[in-house]
């Protein structure tokens, strides 16, 4: 089975093109279920979502309900979010307290840490029956980095920090551009799209649509030289890379990514800016405070995860099935900053973000388009050969400064490798 996936895997990804087909095969799209969201680290919101003990939240990873919870020792627990008696969910509600969770099944009981407290009629099991033996499921591994909490349903493999690499000291600046290192997620907006999972990944590696998506957000105006030599204002997309400024970007082992645009795209300052960054330099100093502040950041954590500083949110995409995907957006409060200052970065990931936005709506519209399109023949190849000019850098990253398809054919060499990892015991 293993050596048919590697050879499989072989004739659906090349270095610089992937068949059409691994975004519309119900059998892939089951295969990624088991071999990348079943193995490695998943990102499933952030800790301070569940701040204190008792907080917990529901999610779902490939349809397998799970519950994280802040237990009263302070840690948090990804439980499997089904009864050991006969498997109903022991918990509905998105967001809440408890310090127990009660199936409404037939009242078997679970501390937040997942262990049995009580099961009605218990003589009736007989003397053999264990209740230390029937807590809930747990995930084996739970950890946070940078505020951010993963988990993953493989018991090996390499821990969050080796997982993350080098692309760890750039989810830092996240966090770090708050003047007391600390972010405060809100919750999510959460819109569905028609389409694959991973095609939200390519939205992300590609810079070079928003030219032509998002005219009302990023095309005003740009000036264009005609055929003639003679200058004239044009409302429509840039006519070349160089029109949309310089930007630095990295492809990452393991499939994640940054990427950075100078000069930082403009929404208008947002009000109390010279408060914020005067509270953010009593901690870093005033040059890091306003590099910190220039710096449009993009970072993809591989499989799931996008981080954006310039309007302080972060995207969760969850794949439902080989045409359904879910993102979640998350507005963040930077704390120490000025309430003023986080009330106008709210507003602008909402306007962003939202299902009425001028953005992602956009985005999604498009990745909908796409999804259809591919059915017209599934064993054509999907391009990404832009921008050849990519160069490896002292560090063994791979990088470029021009418009490029480089972070797009990093994802699908880390999905190549992840599909064709030998079958674990």
């Amino acid at each position: 089975m293993a050596i048919e996936m590697r050879l499989r895997t072989m004739d659906l990804v090349r270095e610089d093109m992937v068949r059409r087909r691994i975004f519309a095969d119900p059998a892939i799209f089951n295969a990624e279920m088991k071999r990348i969201f079943g193995r490695t680290w998943v990102c499933v919101g952030h800790e301070s979502e569940i701040p204190e003990p008792g907080d917990f939240k529901t999610e779902d990873i490939d349809g397998r309900p799970i519950i994280l919870t802040r237990h009263v020792d302070g840690k948090i627990y990804a439980l499997l979010n089904s009864c050991r008696h006969r498997g109903a969910t022991v918990c509905e509600i998105p967001y809440g307290k408890t310090n127990v969770f009660r199936c409404p099944y037939h009242g078997w009981t679970y501390l937040s840490n997942g262990e049995l407290i009580s099961v009605p009629y218990r003589e009736e099991f007989g003397p053999d029956f264990d209740i230390a033996s029937f807590g809930l499921g747990r995930l084996p591994r739970v950890a946070t980095y940078g505020g951010f909490l993963f988990v993953s349903f493989g018991s090996d493999g390499p821990d969050l920090l080796e997982h993350l690499g080098h692309a760890a000291p750039w989810v830092d600046q996240f966090s770090g551009r708050a003047p007391e290192r600390k972010v405060q997620a809100t919750k999510p907006v959460k819109q569905r799209y028609v389409g694959n999972w991973k095609l939200q990944l390519d939205n992300f590696g590609d810079n070079y649509h928003p030219q032509f998506v998002h005219p009302a957000g990023f095309g005003p105006r740009r000036r264009r030289q005609e055929p003639n030599g003679a200058g004239a204002q044009s409302s429509g997309p840039a006519s070349r890379p160089s029109d949309v400024g310089s930007r630095i970007q990295r492809s990452f082992a393991r499939g994640h990514a940054m990427m950075t645009f100078s000069p930082p795209r403009s929404f208008g300052d947002p009000p109390k800016l010279a408060e914020y960054i005067t509270a953010l330099s009593e901690r870093v100093g005033p040059d890091e405070a306003r590099r910190l502040v220039a710096t449009d950041l993009h970072v993809f954590i591989y499989p799931n995860l996008f981080i954006q500083t310039n309007m302080n949110h972060f995207r969760i995409v969850r794949p439902l099935a080989v045409d359904q995907s879910e993102v979640q957006t998350y507005a963040c409060r930077l704390v120490g900053a000025p309430d003023e200052y986080n009330q106008a970065n709210l507003e602008l990931t909402a306007g962003w973000g939202s299902p009425a936005g001028f953005v992602q709506v956009d985005d999604l519209e498009a990745l909908t388009r796409v999804q259809r399109g591919l059915r017209a023949d599934v064993d054509q190849w999907v391009l990404f050969k832009m921008g050849r000019d990519e160069r490896v850098n002292e560090d063994g990253d791979r990088e470029s400064n021009s418009m490029t398809d480089l972070l797009s054919r990093g994802f699908y060499r880390e999905w190549a490798r992840l599909m064709s990892e030998p079958d674990r015991r």
